[in-house]
């Protein structure tokens, strides 16, 4: 009988797996419908008319060039303003597109444009003061469904915790 060497054929060490991406479900957003001056939040979730959502912190920068530096420059970040852009569908029955789509919202300026946005992911949450800009229902062809864009804008500086 033929000795064979069975070692050859022994399994490799597994290679590491991938590092899982984050997902842009797992962070929600939420707006308060109450009337801005409640002193206590009734929260609608985005989520069902919400496809797509950009946030942009539109940082203010102070660029200098020093002497020192001979003529390379630096930067600062000296402010910021958080936006925060959502596409998705009209769905009338929804909590929070009824509200943004309401007249007291999408036809008034001021206060009533004024809120606060729910950011959470985990237990993560980012409770921000915010004004509602380009409410915009997007109509277009009669077969298609009515697209909704809405720009959030956070005024002042966010709230950060979590739920524990």
């Amino acid at each position: 009988m033929e000795k064979i060497n069975l070692q050859m054929f022994a399994e490799p060490e597994l290679p590491d797996n991938t590092i899982t991406p984050e997902m842009n479900y797992e962070t929600e957003a939420f707006i308060n419908v109450a009337e801005p001056s409640t002193p206590t939040a009734t929260w609608a979730s985005l989520a069902a008319l919400t496809k797509n959502m950009a946030q942009s912190l539109n940082e203010v920068l102070y660029q200098a060039t020093y002497y020192a530096d001979k003529g390379w420059g630096s930067t600062e970040v000296t402010g910021a303003q958080m936006t925060l852009t959502l596409t998705g569908d009209v769905k009338p029955g929804d909590k929070a597109c009824d509200y943004l789509l309401s007249d007291k919202v999408m036809y008034e300026l001021g206060n009533a444009r004024k809120n606060h946005l729910k950011l959470q992911k985990g237990k993560k949450i980012i409770i921000w003061p915010i004004t509602i800009a380009n409410i915009t229902p997007a109509y277009g062809d009669s077969g298609a469904v009515n697209a909704l864009t809405v720009t959030i804008h956070g005024n002042g500086r966010p709230a950060i915790g979590t739920t524990e």
